[in-house]
């Protein structure tokens, strides 16, 4: 029975175990993470008012609804190691070597490290679920009026956060000041430029500063040091707590794939790994961007071509291409693009389809694959 191991249990590795699963029933299957749940990250902004259990599934039941084996380890690696386990096909755990017929790298990407001091806060924090904990603390009565909060990052995870958090201090009334930091002078880049425009005029009638092109350098228990990227001067300003949010990058590094996803090293394939997700680049005119919808898709396809590669077909070709991008600016707003990038969705309705994307991967968790576009 030919043997698949998935390293890493995000997006893409569960959506490479869920298709194998499927597609071949004769497959047998192991997952190796050093998490016991699965977090669907898209959701982490959510958890100021939610509970982290909301948003996470434990790999226990995922294995048996999906028959597979899980393995809760977290095993670091180099491109040097993908290759020696190419002629080895076996991967070193604690306990003992683990052989395998395939293996689907998917490890995804890790936060941008900033430096942390006192009165810091990011997105592993939020995957620990401290979001409420956080949020409750800010409630407290304090000597400081107004609060004043700072947060670095304008891509979409920064952006959802801003508004959330914003949201939930608003609803209880606590006086603060916001601001967003961030070095790029447009929010959310990879949106078209009228998304930039609707976000930076929402954040204004919030009364929240935007300080676009400034570098964030540190902070202490009451400041937070900044610099004017054109410039290079450098400033403070009062902030009691700083929340970081400046992206992500692929972990442990990115990797290089032919267009069927199996990696490349040194110029040769490793006909046996294949990866997935944010840690990979695909050889193909497919979507490569650090999203979710991209990782679901890769994840289907290396998938579908190990099945096809082990029956000694042709393996495909990903060419996935967007179908759209939202951005959640609260509880009932969102701003985005659906089907053409030109066709921009913005407020009640654009946070309904938002939704309505969330529901879709926790019905394709469930079993039921409504994912129909090939990727």
């Amino acid at each position: 029975m030919p043997r698949v191991v998935v390293l890493g249990g995000g997006y893409a590795g569960l959506a490479s175990l869920i298709e194998l699963s499927k597609k071949d029933k004769n497959l047998e299957l192991h997952l190796l993470d050093g998490d016991a749940d699965h977090c669907k990250i898209t959701n982490l902004h959510k958890t100021f008012q939610h509970p982290l259990e909301k948003f996470t599934v434990s790999y226990a039941e995922l294995a048996e609804k999906f028959h597979f084996t899980f393995h809760q380890h977290r095993l670091d690696f180099s491109e040097q190691d993908l290759a020696r386990w190419q002629q080895q096909q076996k991967l070193p755990l604690p306990q003992a070597e683990l052989p395998f017929d395939w293996l689907v790298v998917a490890t995804g990407a890790s936060p941008i490290q900033l430096h942390a001091g006192p009165g810091s806060f990011g997105q592993n924090e939020l995957r620990l679920g401290q979001g409420k904990a956080l949020l409750e603390s800010l409630l407290e009565p304090g000597e400081v009026e107004p609060l004043q909060l700072s947060l670095v990052g304008g891509g979409a995870t920064g952006v959802q956060v801003l508004f959330e958090l914003h949201e939930q201090l608003r609803r209880n009334r606590l006086p603060l000041k916001l601001r967003l930091i961030d070095q790029n002078h447009r929010l959310v880049p990879n949106l078209p430029e009228g998304a930039h425009k609707y976000i930076t005029k929402k954040l204004r009638r919030a009364g929240i500063d935007y300080l676009p092109g400034t570098n964030y350098l540190g902070q202490t228990e009451a400041q937070i040091q900044l610099a004017e990227l054109a410039t290079g001067h450098e400033f403070s300003l009062p902030s009691q707590l700083t929340l970081q949010f400046p992206g992500v990058s692929a972990a442990p590094s990115k990797l290089k794939t032919n267009a069927h996803g199996q990696v490349m090293s040194n110029g040769k394939t490793l006909e046996n790994i294949l990866s997935a997700g944010d840690c990979s680049t695909y050889d193909s005119s497919g979507l490569n961007s650090l999203t979710a919808q991209a990782a679901v898709r890769k994840g289907k396809l290396v998938a579908r071509n190990i099945v096809r590669l082990s029956g000694g077909e042709k393996p495909q070709t990903y060419r996935y291409q967007e179908k759209g991008y939202l951005v959640s600016l609260g509880a009932v707003d969102a701003i985005g693009w659906i089907g053409l990038r030109c066709n921009l969705a913005k407020g009640f309705l654009a946070s309904v389809i938002k939704d309505g994307m969330e529901t879709q991967y926790d019905l394709f968790l469930d079993g039921v694959d409504t994912y129909l576009d090939f990727p």
